[in-house]
């Protein structure tokens, strides 16, 4: 399997955090050996709290070293977690999860981290975004008819698109569907190529920016198309062995998590050492459209299991049997989270309690 590692990307492990005093101390106190993993994730924000995670040693100081591999998919991800070069994976809870467990790959959700715990379906980080100078019109989707348009095939772009298109009342088989590497995205319209793209944030706020007057952004952190609730799995067998060192890896992801919900600037410039080529204020802004809960609410349940059963009644996957809530998240780990450090979730809002309180309904 390809993985995309840059020299800024590094392999990075948390152990190099060790070199801060306070995290030295709070390793050495640790009577156990440090626990090694390596975590696939993607290279876009979604992936955000992983790398405030290994930056501000969360994970060495909780005797965990984590080595990071940055891949430019979940599906690369899930290849990586089946190969056994991975242990744990940055992944979408609904899209990928149910991909992967149609085609009998068992991973699920241990910790979320990029979730609007009030809706039942959001993608605050993906957009759509079209060229003024090709005919596309704001307001107007079948502005797209007859155009070419780049995704990231097998990816969430690939399913929020095609949601996108369907709800929008277009005839897809006047659009041209070209995969194209979300990071590549920015350049392939800028020259032309394509008239839109379906990218993944920070790479639509650089779309956005680099096009200028000439961009006009049909979609840009909607609710109602996709659940879009992103974080941490892995092998549903290997997280039952391993409950001690899983929940000490979420509990590092969710004082991330918390970091980015309330140091944004500091955040982009993290971002910026991590994704190649990346401009802090694009950094910023895409920051800006995302959701950092690391909860999940009775909405973004229902939100999974409704995108995940979609998928398959689509034709997008097929599987002999619908999709339950467990087949996405291990609720033990996330359970003991909470119980264990409900500081880190402190800041966040009361949750729905119920269905009839969410936002963005999916259809």
């Amino acid at each position: 399997m390809k993985t995309h590692i840059s020299r800024r990307r590094i392999l990075a492990t948390t152990g190099a955090a060790l070199a801060l005093p306070h995290l030295a101390r709070a390793q050495a106190s640790r009577v156990q050996a440090t626990r090694a993993v390596t975590f696939f994730v993607v290279n876009n924000m979604f992936s955000t709290p992983a790398y405030v995670a290994a930056e501000n040693g969360y994970w060495a100081s909780r005797g965990l070293d984590v080595k990071l591999r940055i891949t430019s998919s979940g599906r690369e991800v899930v290849q990586a977690l089946q190969a056994g070069e991975a242990q744990l994976g940055h992944v979408a809870f609904s899209t990928t999860t149910a991909a992967a467990r149609a085609s009998g790959n068992l991973i699920k959700g241990v910790m979320p981290y990029y979730n609007a715990a009030e809706y039942v379906g959001k993608a605050g980080a993906i957009g759509v975004i079209g060229r003024r100078d090709r005919g596309i019109v704001a307001n107007d989707p079948k502005s797209l008819h007859g155009k070419t348009v780049g995704l990231l095939t097998g990816s969430i772009t690939e399913v929020y698109l095609k949601e996108w298109i369907r709800k929008s009342g277009l005839d897809a088989s006047k659009i041209k569907l070209v995969s194209v590497p979300v990071e590549n995205m920015p350049v392939t319209i800028s020259q032309g190529l394509v008239d839109a793209v379906c990218p993944w944030e920070p790479y639509t706020s650089q779309v956005v920016r680099e096009l200028g007057a000439n961009a006009v952004i049909l979609s840009r952190g909607a609710s109602g198309v996709i659940s879009a609730v992103l974080g941490a799995c892995a092998n549903e067998v290997w997280i039952t062995k391993n409950y001690d060192s899983v929940i000490d890896f979420a509990t590092g992801l969710a004082e991330a998590a918390q970091f980015v919900r309330k140091n944004p600037k500091d955040t982009a410039e993290i971002l910026t050492r991590y994704l190649d080529g990346l401009n802090v204020k694009d950094a910023e802004s895409g920051i800006g459209f995302g959701d950092w809960d690391t909860r999940l609410s009775p909405c973004t349940i229902q939100g999974l299991l409704e995108t995940g059963n979609n998928m398959a009644a689509t034709g997008i996957i097929k599987t002999s049997k619908p999709f339950v809530a467990t087949d996405f998240y291990d609720p033990t780990v996330l359970d003991k989270v909470m119980a264990k450090s409900p500081e880190l979730f402190a800041d966040l809002p009361p949750l729905p309690a119920t269905l009839a309180a969410c936002k963005g309904a999916l259809s």
